[in-house]
Parts: structure tokens; C-alpha cells; sequence
């Protein structure tokens, strides 16, 4: 029942992401990841 749930999670927060953002998930990350990166330099 708890993987259900978690799934029901993710899915709503991937759909929010995209709705907002236009960008799916895994895009949002990449994006988030690469502006950590340039923030340590």
C-alpha cells in the first residue's frame, strides 16, 4: 500500500513540475543540478 502512495506522490509532483515549469521531471533535475554546479565555481 506504501508503494502506491509513493507512486500517487511522484506523479502528482512530476504533474505540478510540468505544469508549471514545462519541463518533465527528469529535465527539471538536470536543470536544478547544473545550476548547482555553476553556483560552486
Amino acid at each position: 500500500m506504501g508503494t502506491v502512495l509513493g507512486m500517487l506522490v511522484l506523479a502528482s509532483i512530476a504533474y505540478l513540475i510540468k505544469k508549471n515549469t514545462g519541463l518533465h521531471l527528469h529535465q527539471w533535475f538536470s536543470k536544478k543540478y547544473q545550476q548547482h554546479l555553476n553556483a560552486k565555481k
